[in-house]
């Protein structure tokens, strides 16, 4: 095949990967796989991709990084612990297959190992990274556009029209328009949550941050990523995503954080330079707290009122200042904020790691000893119940707790290395001088922080948000630090200098 016609075919099937990705529960592809709420649309390029491309890209470059080392050798607990687990004796849970249970618990995870390596093979260029930036951008558009104008029509009639239940019948196998909530293109307003603050909102904060844009021209002095990141955040705030909003809270925080740092210490360089010079140090420790103390209480009023402003548009949190001025303890204030039954199910999550802590029960089997662990308090809530007339298996609602009852402390212990070294590649690229890479860098670094609170909501290897970021950054990694003869390029983490800045180690090609 001509180099030609193969870059545009792979730029063509990669731009429907992108722009399919708001789509999570597409109504066809979840009846070919029994029924599944997680059928991304984005999984029908994503097979071409990897069943026309993967393998011939990597035959062409054979090259990985070290940091996926901790990643295969999750993938190999996960597996094993999977296969164990039919040597132990598990509960009986209605008709429930485990075998198929087991196989779909593998296939879902090799759906998200799948989007990784696709991003990661098949990122050849940083020409060909920015255009997949580009696309992300278009995605973006279409999803808000689209939760935008639910909200619109919510708010101004309190209502969805018929014609608008029929789009959404189309693209979502739940076909539901929430109460109050925009919901997108996904299957509910969590989900949307979910995407925008692990995929959409940490490129566009950091783009805006680095004061980059992947387009390059800007109207009126804002960019593309500035104005989706205004309506990113607007369209965050219309989902009432509680876990989403925090999670957004935690990468922007590490912004405002950086940022805050920075105009501290040029407050007290400012008003210390109109001390004596022979001032008592104890008077410039006392300036500084002070400049802190300051802005942290003007931090606390801002999040204070946020929080406010929440229980006035949540119905589920506007009893929150009455509950925090009771002394109710965690478990019934949980019951009261609408989410006890997550608390009940880490709970029980937790004990099943606590009866297999090394290995855990295998992928999708952590369901089967809800009934026997479950707590008491968990009986108190109405999502318990539903176990006693529904075929499907509960589930740890954490990909945290998850990781431990299902692959245990060795397969816990080396997907956080993994996510560990992602951190330190970010860091590592962060402060490069291309603004692309050190863009992605900084997304990543978002990605990464917001995935620590995302983790206690979401529980699936299979939604390709942070997958796609992680192996864009390892991409950019090879392609900044080319491999040694093994094809691992190991010299990239030597290449920090002593003041922060990274310098190439081989010239690119």
């Amino acid at each position: 095949m001509p180099r030609k016609i193969e870059s545009f075919l792979l730029n063509i099937f990669w731009a429907g990967l992108i722009v399919f990705l708001p789509v999570t529960s597409l109504p066809l592809l979840s009846k070919v796989v029994g029924g599944s709420m997680v059928a991304p649309a984005s999984a029908l390029p994503l097979l071409v991709l990897m069943s026309g491309f993967v393998p011939l890209y990597f035959w062409r470059r054979p090259q990985l990084p070290p940091q996926v080392i901790p990643l295969f050798f999750f993938i190999l607990v996960a597996i094993a612990s999977t296969a164990l687990s039919f040597f132990v004796e598990f509960p009986l849970f209605r008709e429930v297959s485990r075998s198929r249970n087991s196989l779909a618990g593998i296939i879902t995870l090799g759906i998200g190992i799948s989007f990784f390596l696709a991003a990661l093979l098949l990122t050849d260029s940083e020409n060909r990274l920015a255009f997949y930036l580009k696309w992300v951008n278009i995605g973006g558009i279409i999803a808000l556009t689209w939760a935008g104008l639910q909200s619109v029509y919510w708010y101004i009639t309190e209502g969805y029209p018929d014609w608008m239940y029929a789009i959404q019948g189309w693209i979502s196998s739940s076909g539901n328009l929430y109460v109050r909530r925009t919901t997108g293109l996904a299957f509910e307003p969590s989900w949307l949550g979910h995407q925008l603050v692990m995929f959409y909102l940490p490129y566009w904060l950091a783009a805006s941050f680095r004061g980059f844009s992947v387009f390059g021209k800007r109207l009126w002095k804002f960019s593309a990523e500035n104005i989706l990141l205004a309506g990113g955040i607007l369209i965050l705030l219309l989902s009432l995503a509680r876990s989403a909003l925090l999670s957004f809270s935690l990468s922007a925080g590490w912004l405002i954080i950086l940022l805050t740092a920075r105009f501290a210490s040029h407050l007290h360089v400012r008003f210390s330079s109109h001390k004596p010079v022979n001032s008592a140090p104890h008077a410039s420790r006392l300036l500084k707290i002070s400049i802190w103390l300051l802005i942290l209480t003007a931090y606390a009023g801002v999040l204070l009122a946020g929080v406010f402003l929440i229980t006035r548009l949540d119905p589920r949190m506007e009893d929150l200042f009455r509950i925090l001025s009771n002394p109710y303890n965690p478990l019934e204030a949980a019951n009261y904020l609408y989410f006890g039954e997550r608390v009940a199910f880490w709970v029980t999550g937790l004990q099943i790691f606590n009866h297999f802590p090394l290995v855990g029960v295998g992928l999708e089997n952590a369901g089967y000893f809800f009934p026997e662990m479950l707590p008491p308090f968990g009986w108190t809530v109405v999502e318990s119940h539903k176990m006693y007339y529904s075929n499907a298996l509960p589930n740890t609602l954490s990909l945290w707790v998850r990781l431990l009852s299902e692959t245990g402390v060795l397969g816990f212990s080396a997907f956080l290395s993994f996510l560990y070294l992602l951190w330190r590649t970010a860091r590592l690229l962060h402060r490069h001088p291309q603004p692309l890479i050190s863009t992605l860098a900084l997304t990543a670094q978002l990605t990464l922080l917001a995935l620590i609170s995302e983790g206690m909501s979401v529980d699936t290897f299979a939604f390709p948000y942070y997958w796609l970021i992680f192996g864009w950054l390892l991409a950019a990694f090879i392609l900044k630090f080319k491999p040694a003869g093994n094809g691992i390029p190991l010299q990239g983490w030597a290449a920090m200098g002593a003041n922060g800045q990274v310098r190439e180690v081989s010239p690119e090609r």
